[in-house]
């Protein structure tokens, strides 16, 4: 199992997002790269965001209806929210929410019926919280869009404490 949190978890962002950009395959929707394991560290009763890097087709516009998360247990996800990651914007991995010191959460929007131009990437966000004191997970973050779904390739782990392995 893979675990990452904090810097770690940026640099898997940043990776997914380059991955896309230099990806031959432009006319396929891109959400998500190796299967990996992510633990988030959140507090009971405390609300983090978590992102990942979507790249739209190239031959069409993306319209989202809603972002969610795939087999949540445990965690509720309230708010979702997508930046374009046009101007050298860097994408959000994890953050305490709200990630209001960060210059990119300046150019969030809501989600829904939001749209990312064809061949663009955006960073969604989806801010999540344990809906109790026991940890909680999910499969994956999820993309509804007008015309499909999909799910990336993220396991998460959401944790009071990422160091210790879980039971």
């Amino acid at each position: 199992m893979i675990r990452r949190s904090g810097l770690a978890t940026l640099g898997v962002v940043l990776a997914v997002g380059m991955t896309a950009c230099g990806s031959d395959g432009g006319d396929e929707l891109v959400f998500g790269g190796d299967p990996v394991t992510q633990c988030v560290r959140v507090a009971e009763g405390a609300s983090m965001v978590v992102g990942d890097v979507l790249r739209a087709p190239a031959d069409s516009d993306l319209v989202v209806q809603k972002i969610g998360l795939a087999g949540a247990r445990g965690v509720k996800a309230s708010k979702a929210f997508i930046v374009p990651l046009s101007s050298g914007r860097t994408p959000i991995g994890n953050a305490n929410y709200p990630p209001a010191a960060n210059p990119t959460w300046d150019f969030r929007m809501p989600a829904e019926n939001a749209t990312i131009r064809a061949g663009e990437e955006a960073n969604l966000l989806l801010v999540v919280s344990r809906s109790g004191a026991l940890d909680g997970s999910a499969s994956g973050m999820q993309i509804d869009y007008l015309g499909g779904s999909k799910v990336n390739t993220t396991t998460y782990q959401f944790r009071g404490d990422c160091s210790v392995n879980a039971g």
